[in-house]
């Protein structure tokens, strides 16, 4: 009994110090010290150890974000549908998905294994480069973002229509595991309503 004590302690102990040596070090060298905006994820932000978000952002006829979101407080992980509607006075819609531990875990050591808080991001130009780039158009495209956020440190590089331009002009390593990155993180949140 005490053996099995003293794993869990030392697990448990390994995961939170996982979670302060990004926060500690390799986010400080990349995030931003800074809080979020958005009231809900900043509520998000100040209530757990780490925010992992993947988010799709419209412009064209309605200024939308939807969002999938992990967040890990005490080695728990809690997963959340968010959308927000800026455009026509504004609303919100909040739903808990259930998630897997062990999914969410895996998401988490993907990250960390990938250093995924280093990705730039396009900001927004400079979708694909070479030959290709003339034959590559889209116009009214989504935004997608990764945020990665602990209590005092923000990441979030975006893309233009990634998986568009990762077709069409392949090549961008950054751009290729920013897009792995958001997929572990919409195969772990649960899509509802008319979502994919």
């Amino acid at each position: 009994m005490k053996r099995i004590f003293l794993a869990v302690a030392v697990i448990i102990i390994l995961s939170c110090n996982n979670t302060r040596v990004m926060s500690a070090s390799n986010l400080n060298e990349y995030g931003r010290t800074e809080q979020v905006t958005d009231t809900f994820i900043h509520s998000l932000q100040q209530n757990n150890e780490l925010v992992l978000a993947f988010a799709v952002e419209t412009y064209a006829w309605a200024k939308t974000i939807s969002y999938r979101i992990l967040v890990k407080n005490k080695n728990e992980w809690k997963g959340y549908n968010y959308f927000v509607s800026i455009t026509g006075g504004g609303s919100q819609k909040k739903e808990l998905v259930k998630v897997s531990n062990d999914e969410c875990n895996a998401v988490w050591s993907f990250m960390q294994s990938k250093e995924a808080w280093k990705i730039t991001g396009d900001k927004g130009e400079d979708f694909c480069s070479g030959a290709k780039k003339s034959n590559c158009n889209i116009n009214d495209g989504t935004t997608w973002r990764l945020l990665i956020i602990t209590k005092d440190k923000v990441t979030d590089p975006s893309y233009y229509e990634p998986a568009f331009f990762e077709k069409c002009c392949p090549g961008n390593e950054e751009r290729k595991l920013f897009l792995e990155a958001t997929d572990k993180i919409k195969h772990a949140v649960p899509a509802v309503n008319d979502e994919e």
